[in-house]
């Protein structure tokens, strides 16, 4: 199933440090790090064994040191016993710029 999810990618991906809380529900958060971004989507550290599924859709709100932190709407499209593969969804413009800067920003810091 990896093989399908990597093969899915559309635009570079950085390996990242930053932290998410994606709201399983209104009154509970999966919390943990980053592991790498691109303007589609992310791969999460998976901890704790909360109930998620691929195919759902959540919240997800992201932060980086020194960035203005995101959120947005997001599709897990692969959940594994230690890692979470989204895609964002839904973000609204300002949302969306926030990210673009950040992705912008890891380009440049790769080339």
């Amino acid at each position: 199933m990896g093989e399908i999810y990597e093969d899915r990618r559309q635009e570079p991906r950085f390996a990242t440090a930053g932290k998410y809380s994606l709201e399983i529900s209104k009154s509970s958060s999966l919390d943990g790090k980053i592991l790498d971004l691109s303007l589609n989507g992310a791969m999460l550290e998976r901890t704790g064994a909360s109930e998620i599924k691929a195919g759902t859709h959540h919240r997800i709100a992201l932060s980086f040191p020194g960035q203005p932190p995101f959120q947005g709407d997001a599709l897990l499209v692969y959940v594994g016993t230690e890692r979470i593969g989204i895609e964002f969804y839904d973000m609204d413009p300002q949302n969306f710029a926030v990210l673009s800067s950040m992705v912008e920003m890891l380009t440049r810091a790769h080339r």
